[in-house]
């Protein structure tokens, strides 16, 4: 039996990426809420397992990590032997970091941004995120010109990446609406064993 714990707050897109794949491995994972609103991940306890003062943060024992990606890469390598979500395959290993470095960018700058802004009621630059969001959308169409998936042929951690703050966006308005291979993607997406919808609010 694992025991692993998720310190997470419920509208965080990082959180839900590593919900996501702790559900599609069928992992059983305790979550701890860090409420974000109250300043409770600037509390000492919290920065003592991470002093970025961020969620998400995976205890594994005697492992903690923070940051959503390198989350993401440890339970695939540590709980999916058959590694279907980090493939051993070097090129495919090497266009998941490269989503994972547009995830990190041009999705939080764009579609996390656009949330914020459109669905959370929270200020920021909406002109500005949408400008990033158009230009992640045309990255992930082109790459979804030929294949089903941002890094080939079946899911990775390279869509569960993208998915989160890409969903709950794609409807917001009728430019976004026009790119048909994403909205494609989020529907295959939706239809993954395991896969879990992000709370709207």
């Amino acid at each position: 039996m694992n025991n692993i714990q998720l310190y997470y707050f419920p509208l965080s897109g990082h959180s839900h990426k590593v919900l996501t794949l702790a559900s599609m491995l069928d992992l059983n994972i305790e979550t701890v809420i860090v409420d974000l609103k109250s300043g409770e991940h600037l509390s000492e306890p919290f920065i003592h397992l991470n002093p970025a003062a961020k969620v998400p943060v995976l205890v594994d024992g005697d492992m903690v990590i923070a940051d959503s990606h390198a989350i993401l890469f440890y339970l695939a390598r540590q709980y999916d032997p058959a590694q279907t979500w980090y493939p051993a395959e070097l090129s495919t290993q090497v266009e998941i970091q490269r989503w994972f470095a547009l995830s990190a960018t041009e999705l939080c700058l764009g579609p996390a941004a656009l949330r914020k802004c459109r669905l959370l009621g929270q200020s920021g630059n909406e002109e500005q995120a949408m400008q990033y969001t158009l230009k992640l959308f045309s990255l992930m169409s082109k790459q979804l010109e030929h294949q089903p998936w941002l890094a080939g042929g079946h899911a990775t951690l390279a869509d569960i990446a993208l998915y989160s703050y890409t969903a709950p966006v794609i409807n917001l308005e009728p430019s976004l609406r026009d790119f048909s291979r994403v909205l494609g993607w989020v529907a295959r997406f939706e239809q993954l064993p395991g896969c879990l919808a992000l709370p709207a609010k």
